[in-house]
C-alpha cells in the first residue's frame, strides 16, 4: 500500500527505460535495411543514425543508473512511457526522409506504434516508408515488450511489471520472460502464415509483408491509398479478414489449441465474439441494402450491388472494426449514419484480451453483462444466498471488476470529451464520434476527417487517444498524477 502514497524513484524507470531504448533503436534498423535494398542510400543513414544514437543513448542510462526492482507504480509509469518514446524516436527519421511535418510525421508514429492506422501521409508515399510504417505496427502490437523482456530484462520483480502493465497478468508460462518468449513465438509464427496466405491470394511479396504485418498487428495501415479496396476479386479480402482474426484472439490460446483444436470455440471471449461479429453482419448489410434516400451517396454506392456483394462488403467491414485493424473495401465516408454508428459500437467492443485488439475488449464488456445479469437474479434470491460473479469457470473478484469498471467509464469520459472537441470544431457529430472512436478503440478506419489539412488541434486530441487506448488510460493517467512524482502529506 506505502507504494502508492509515496513518489516513483525516477532512477529505478530510466533504468528500464534505457533497456528499452535499446530495444527501440535495434527496431529502427529494419526499415534501414530496406532502405538499402530499395537503393535509397540517403534513408537508410538516416534510420541507421538514429538507431545508433538511440541504441548509445539506452546504453549509457542503463550502465550508468543502479539497478533497483520495481514497484507497481513504477511499472505502471513505465508502461505509460514506452509508447511515447517509442513514437517520438520513429517520427525523426519519417520527418528527415519526407516531405511531413514534424506534428504530421509525429501522428503517423503514433498512429503505427499504437496499432491504430490513421494516416495523415501524402499518397505518394515510397515503399521504404509504407514498410517502416507497417513494421513500426507489427512491432507495436507486442513485439517491442517480447523483446525487451526475452533478451534484455532478467526474470524477477521488475520484470513481472512490465509484463502485467504491457500484456496482463493472466500469465502462460510460470515465468513472465518465458510467457512473452512464447507469445513472440506465436506472434511470429501467424505473421509468417498470413505472409505465406497473403501471397498465395495474390499479393506481391511486398503487399503480403506489409499487410501481414498490419494485419497480425491489427494495425491497419495498407500500401494502397484505397486499402484493400484497391485489389479486386474477394480472395485478398477474405484472406486479410483471416490474419485480422487470427491477431485479434488471445495469443495464450493458440499453444492449447494445438493439443485441443476446439479449446478455440469452447473459450467465451471467442464465443462472443463469433456471435457479435455475425448479428453486425446481418445488421450492417440490412443498413446498406436499404440505401440512404436518392440523395445519398449510400445510394448511389450500393443501389447496383448484389445481395452477395453487400454481404462481403458487410462481412469485411464489421470484422475490420470488431477486431480494430481498419482496413476497408469501401469508402467509409460514404455511409449512411446507421451503418456509421455500428461500426463505432464495434469499434467500441474490440477483441480478445491477450491479443493485439484495442477497444474496451470482449471480456471486460462480458463481465459487466454476467454483473448485470447477476444483479436482477439475486432480486429474487434470498439475500443470504451466495451467488459468486464468474465468466465461464473462473470467478472475477471484486478488485479485478473495480478495475474493469473504472477502466470502461473513463473510457467513455475520453470519448464523450474527444468527440465534444471535436465537435467544436464544426466537424458533424457522426463522424466526430466516429473519428475519436477509431482512435481510441486504435482501429484506423475514417469518415474522412483525418488528414493532413485537418486542424493541429484535432490531431493532437487523435494522438492523445491513440496513446490512451493503445496504453489502456490507467497507466498515462498515473504518469500525470502529482503523486507520482511528489511525496503525500499524511496530515
Amino acid at each position: 500500500m506505502y507504494e502508492l502514497v509515496s513518489p516513483i524513484n525516477p532512477g529505478s524507470v530510466l533504468k528500464y527505460l534505457g533497456q528499452i531504448a535499446i530495444g527501440i533503436g535495434i527496431v529502427q534498423t529494419a526499415p534501414a535495411i530496406v532502405a538499402v535494398i530499395f537503393g535509397e542510400t540517403r534513408v537508410a543513414a538516416i534510420y541507421g543514425a538514429v538507431a545508433a544514437a538511440v541504441v548509445l543513448m539506452g546504453y549509457f542510462m542503463n550502465r550508468l543508473l543502479p539497478e533497483h526492482e520495481l514497484d507497481l507504480k513504477e511499472g505502471l509509469v513505465l508502461a505509460a512511457l514506452i509508447f511515447p518514446l517509442f513514437a517520438i524516436v520513429s517520427a525523426i527519421p519519417i520527418y528527415l526522409s519526407t516531405n511531413m511535418s514534424m506534428l504530421d510525421a509525429f501522428f503517423e508514429s503514433v498512429s503505427g506504434v499504437t496499432t491504430t492506422g490513421l494516416s495523415v501521409a501524402p499518397e505518394e508515399a515510397g515503399p521504404v516508408f509504407l514498410f517502416s510504417r507497417s513494421w513500426l505496427q507489427w512491432i507495436g502490437g507486442i513485439g517491442i515488450v517480447v523483446l525487451v523482456l526475452s533478451v534484455f530484462i532478467r526474470p524477477g520483480t521488475s520484470a513481472f511489471r512490465i509484463y502485467t502493465a504491457n500484456i496482463g497478468d493472466k500469465k502462460i508460462k510460470p515465468s513472465v520472460v518465458a510467457a512473452a518468449t512464447l507469445l513472440g513465438k506465436v506472434y511470429i509464427v501467424i505473421t509468417l502464415i498470413s505472409i505465406v496466405l497473403l501471397w498465395l491470394s495474390g499479393m506481391s511479396p511486398f503487399d503480403a509483408v506489409c499487410h501481414a504485418l498490419c494485419s497480425v498487428s491489427t494495425g491497419g495501415f495498407s500500401t494502397r491509398h484505397e486499402s484493400i479496396g484497391a485489389f479486386g476479386g474477394s480472395l485478398i479480402p477474405a484472406a486479410i479478414t483471416f490474419c485480422c482474426v487470427m491477431g485479434s484472439i488471445n495469443f495464450g490460446l493458440y499453444p492449447q489449441a494445438l493439443k485441443d483444436p476446439l479449446i478455440l470455440l469452447k473459450n467465451v471471449q471467442v464465443k462472443y465474439f463469433l456471435a457479435i461479429a455475425a448479428a453486425s453482419i446481418v445488421i450492417l448489410s440490412f443498413t446498406l441494402m436499404e440505401g440512404g434516400g436518392p440523395d445519398h451517396a449510400a445510394f448511389a454506392t450500393y443501389e447496383d450491388r448484389t445481395a452477395a456483394e453487400i454481404v462481403s462488403i458487410s462481412a469485411f467491414q464489421a470484422l475490420s472494426a470488431l477486431t480494430t485493424t481498419g482496413f476497408s473495401t469501401t469508402d467509409v465516408g460514404e455511409l449512411r449514419e446507421s451503418s456509421k454508428i455500428l461500426l463505432s459500437v464495434l469499434m467500441w467492443i474490440g477483441g480478445g484480451m491477450g491479443s493485439t485488439a484495442g477497444g474496451i475488449k470482449i471480456f471486460r464488456l462480458v463481465v459487466l453483462l454476467k454483473l448485470v445479469h447477476l444483479t436482477f437474479m439475486r432480486l429474487f434470491l434470498p439475500s443470504e444466498t451466495v451467488t459468486p460473479l464468474k465468466v465461464g469457470d473462473e470467478p472475477v473478484e471484486e478488485e479485478e471488476l473495480n478495475r474493469i469498471t473504472t477502466f470502461v467509464l473513463l473510457y467513455i469520459m475520453i470519448l464523450v470529451i474527444s468527440t465534444f472537441v471535436f465537435t467544436l470544431q464544426d466537424v458533424e457529430m457522426s463522424d466526430a464520434l466516429f473519428e475519436v472512436s477509431s482512435a481510441l478503440g486504435t482501429v484506423g478506419l475514417s469518415s474522412g476527417v483525418t488528414s493532413a489539412a485537418m486542424p493541429d488541434l484535432l490531431k493532437a486530441v487523435l494522438c492523445a487517444n491513440m496513446l490512451l487506448g493503445r496504453i489502456e488510460i490507467v497507466p498515462l493517467l498515473v504518469l500525470f498524477m502529482p503523486r507520482t512524482w511528489t511525496k503525500r502529506s499524511l496530515r
